[in-house]
């Protein structure tokens, strides 16, 4: 009886330290999500009006800073994967989340 319970142990604990890269790894997507988000409204004024705080900058016309470091066409290409990784993480495809966010980061010069 006491092997059966040892062993159902070991099983229990091998299966759970298996899992917890991937329980830690969730949290990654979201975070380059933010990134990109920070990154993009960044490249453009601190105008604060309603409008540019509740819909995307882009679609509305606003005007890029002079020092932007990227155009409005890398600014919709950006948004269009952020919104793919966004429909990746909340189907759980974490790692495939990240992957797409990969050409964002770098288009911002994030880290």
């Amino acid at each position: 009886m006491q092997a059966i319970t040892n062993r159902s142990t070991i099983l229990f604990t091998l299966i759970f330290l298996l899992n917890v890269p991937v329980f830690a790894s969730a949290s990654q997507c979201k975070k380059d999500l933010a990134a990109v988000d920070a990154g993009i409204g960044k490249q453009y004024g601190e105008d604060r009006t309603w409008w540019n705080i509740l819909a995307c900058p882009v679609c509305l016309g606003s005007e890029l800073r002079k020092d932007a470091i990227v155009s409005k066409l890398q600014i919709l290409e950006i948004s269009s994967m952020r919104n793919i990784a966004y429909l990746q993480m909340s189907r759980g495809d974490e790692r495939l989340c990240v992957d797409t966010l990969k050409t964002p980061k770098r288009m911002l010069r994030l880290s």
